[in-house]
């Protein structure tokens, strides 16, 4: 039996809302239930991937400390290994320290509980629960170091930690027993990927230097920073769903506090000037027709025209069209060299945050039989926040956990005919 989860992004704790660890709980319970008496279904082995962005190293409010500080050249995710803050800190003590705190963090340590508590339950079934971890565009600065690597091992409980010492967490795999090709999907945003998966890409100074830096500094304004619940609210930005609402997002928690709105739009539109100055990012000012080119020019507006005028710009059709197309990756899938050479029936991607089950193609093969290629996306097990489809004019966003995940099973498991199940719920906290 094989099990697909991914975009869990558990943090440090300093940024927005992650799930809440009962959702682990209810993940191990459904698979307990899944696995039922093993001599009736006849698993006796279970594989759970962890398909990237599991731990986040990139939504850190470490990277904003004051020691970090310095306008030209603070240490960044695509810093060279020489450069320091003013503390000595580089790039792997930074990457060092953050993985610390998201493995000390209480309600991680919950989380991963509920996971050994299930393998187990397993075990004493005579079921063998094992897990492993591919990489994504959240969690690759784990993969550059030994230390960090060996750390995210023995946190997960992986038989041998010291292995991880010498060696990466692969970025795609096939399962050829199940026929399902895997990889995290970021592998095809040029937003998070830019050829190199030991590399940073455009995506990490977006998350750093605006997402996580906008409530930050909220929090440090003399006025701003007195109302928590607002500071709060704020940390949700990397949240929002489509990315193309935040500046929706911002105005409706502006709607909920008179007298901050000014403030609050002046520290973004200085972010967003300042965002584009920074080397990194003017390199990669590159123009053409693509999504890139559209975001970039609606948050360069977004310093001379007014929210609502940034909101009307990122509605139009043709905007939303590109991104649309941006976040569909079922040619991506059907192109994969396995699915092509039927290698495997199954490809599954995670990072668009976007569940999807998705037919692709049905191939004759000898024998009077066919091949039913499908690909899958795992979605993401995190909050998410969605703008309500009725007076758009007020900004209104409800939100809710969401927590999707996929089972394979071999021919012999379960029933002789049942090759997969998709498992998806929302936890729902309103306020």
């Amino acid at each position: 039996m094989l099990v697909f989860l991914s975009d869990l992004h558990l943090t440090d704790g300093s940024s927005g809302t992650t799930i809440d660890p009962r959702a682990f709980n209810k993940f191990c319970r459904i698979l307990e239930d899944v696995v039922g008496d093993p001599k009736e279904s006849n698993i006796k082995n279970l594989e759970i991937v962890l398909l990237g962005d599991i731990f986040d190293a990139i939504r850190s409010d470490l990277w904003l400390r004051r020691e970090n500080d310095d306008p030209k050249k603070p240490v960044r995710p695509w810093s060279t290994a020489t450069e320091s803050d003013r503390a000595g800190w580089n790039l792997q003590k930074y990457s060092e320290e953050i993985v610390d705190k998201i493995i000390n963090q209480p309600r991680n340590i919950k989380a991963i509980g509920y996971m050994r508590e299930f393998q187990e339950h397993c075990a004493r079934l005579g079921v063998n629960v094992e897990l492993s971890y591919l990489i994504g565009n959240h969690d690759w600065l784990i993969n550059r170091y030994a230390s960090t690597r060996q750390k995210i091992a023995q946190f997960l409980g992986m038989p041998d930690p010291q292995f991880y010492a010498k060696n990466r967490f692969p970025y795609d795999r096939v399962f050829e027993s199940y026929r399902v090709m895997a990889r995290h999907g970021d592998y095809y945003d040029e937003f998070n990927y830019e050829g190199d998966r030991d590399a940073s890409s455009l995506g990490d100074a977006i998350v750093i230097d605006l997402l996580n830096k906008f409530p930050k500094t909220a929090e440090d304004d003399p006025l701003l920073g007195k109302d928590k619940d607002l500071v709060n609210k704020l940390k949700e930005i990397d949240n929002v769903r489509p990315l193309l609402e935040i500046p929706a997002w911002i105005q409706g928690v502006c709607n909920y506090t008179p007298g901050v709105e000014q403030r609050v739009h002046a520290i973004w539109n200085d972010l967003v000037d300042k965002f584009f100055k920074i080397k990194f990012v003017k390199d990669h000012d590159r123009f053409g027709p693509d999504i890139i080119d559209f975001l970039q020019m609606a948050m360069r507006l977004s310093s001379g025209f007014s929210f609502s005028g940034l909101q009307e710009i990122l509605g139009h059709w043709a905007v939303r069209n590109l991104y649309r197309k941006a976040d569909d990756y079922r040619r991506f899938a059907y192109n994969e060299a396995s699915l092509k050479n039927n290698l495997v029936r199954y490809v599954v991607y995670g990072h668009t945050h976007h569940t999807e089950q998705i037919p692709l193609d049905i191939v004759p093969i000898p024998r009077n039989d066919v091949i039913e290629k499908v690909y899958f996306n795992t979605g993401t097990w995190r909050k998410v926040f969605e703008h309500t489809t009725f007076d758009q004019e007020n900004c209104e966003f409800i939100g809710w956990h969401v927590m999707t995940f996929i089972v394979f099973y071999l021919e012999e498991e379960k029933e002789r005919d049942r090759n997969y199940e998709v498992w998806s719920a929302s936890l729902g906290y309103g306020r």
